[in-house]
This record gives structure tokens, C-alpha cells and sequence, in this order.
């Protein structure tokens, strides 16, 4: 005569974790949403079940997104954070990842990498970019030392990179309070960046 009792258990335990499950996410996507706002972006909902809310605005005349997207599938799924920051298209491009065993095998099919004179900094970053002399002159120790920053943050796989006039930064995982948090400290080096390739566009 156990068994209704360890069944109605076992439901009681399913249903109390799909509840808190649906709870934290309303609670996350609140918390987005409020946090969007402050930035001066615009939330947009998504489906709850299948995608995120994002977020789009105008910040210091640039238009500004913040979104998840995926790559892969099945077990091999993964799931992205951007903040991407646009200014006036150019023909700057640039790719600061770091350093590892995917920009290793990256060497080895034939990725020309860029140094720019810093041990350390070369040390830690792999860069390529179109445009080599321009990105060995702008990335000077100011700027050298707030990418670090950037990556001192904690994301995980995180990729900074230029291309027809947006600058995006990508961070493996959701949306949580801590990507959040990290998007909010890495605008000012993306508003940065975009002004690099304004210059490099003006010739």
C-alpha cells in the first residue's frame, strides 16, 4: 500500500521543481527587463519556452543590442550572451579571443595572428584583423589594459570583435544577473572600439 503514496511523492516533488523552475525565470526575465531599462534600452519578450528577451536602444547616438543566440545543436547546443554596440559601417576588421587550444588548431589551419608588442598582452590574446599597422597603433596601453579588464570580468569563452561597423562582445551561457552585470561594464569598451573603426573608416 506504499506505492500510491510514494507516487503521489514523486508528482508532488515534479510539480514543486516545474514551479520553482517557471518562478525563476519570470524572476530572471523581471530582473532583465528592469535592468534594460536603466541602460536606456528597450526590452523585448520573447517566448519563455523557447527563446529570451533581448534588448535594443540608443546609448551616446550609437544603437545598442544585448541578446542570447545558439549555436550547434542537440548535445552540442550551446548557448551565447552579445552586447553589440554599431557606428558608421567601415572596413575595420578585428578579433581579440584568448589565448588556448582553439586558437592553437585556429594556427594550424592557417590563422594569421597579430602581435602588438606586448609580451604580456600577446601572451594572452590572439588578434587578427584586416587592418594590422592601424590595430598595432590604436590598441595602445589604455586600451590594452580595459580589454583585460573586460576578460578579468569572468565570462567564459568570451570572443571581442569589429566587423562592417559593429563591435560585439560574446560570452558563453544566458542571460543571468552576473552577464548582466558584465554587460554593463563592457559598453564603454565596445563605444571605444566603435570609435576606433569610425577613425580607421575616415581614413
Amino acid at each position: 500500500m506504499q506505492f500510491p503514496w510514494l507516487f503521489l511523492l514523486f508528482v508532488g516533488v515534479v510539480v514543486g521543481f516545474v514551479w520553482f523552475a517557471i518562478r525563476s525565470v519570470k524572476k530572471l526575465r523581471a530582473e532583465f527587463a528592469s535592468w534594460a531599462l536603466a541602460q536606456g534600452l528597450t526590452p523585448k519578450e520573447g517566448s519563455w519556452w523557447k527563446t529570451w528577451p533581448s534588448a535594443e536602444g540608443v546609448r551616446f547616438g550609437r544603437n545598442v543590442r544585448v541578446q542570447t543566440f545558439t549555436t550547434g545543436s542537440g548535445k552540442s547546443r550551446i548557448t551565447w550572451v552579445e552586447v553589440a554596440v554599431s557606428g558608421v559601417a567601415g572596413r575595420l576588421e578585428l578579433e581579440l579571443v584568448r589565448q588556448g587550444f582553439g586558437t592553437k588548431i585556429a594556427e594550424w589551419f592557417g590563422a594569421r595572428e597579430v602581435t602588438v608588442g606586448d609580451a604580456a598582452f600577446d601572451a594572452r590574446w590572439f588578434v587578427r584583423t584586416n587592418r594590422e599597422e592601424f590595430v598595432r597603433a590604436a590598441l595602445l596601453p589604455e586600451m590594452r589594459a580595459r580589454i583585460d579588464a573586460v576578460a578579468g570580468l569572468g565570462g567564459r569563452s568570451l570572443k571581442i570583435e569589429a566587423k562592417g561597423g559593429v563591435v560585439r562582445y560574446v560570452e558563453q551561457g544566458g542571460i543571468t544577473t552576473a552577464s548582466m552585470r558584465r554587460a554593463e561594464q563592457v559598453f564603454p569598451l565596445l563605444d571605444e572600439l566603435v570609435a576606433l573603426a569610425e577613425v580607421e573608416a575616415a581614413g
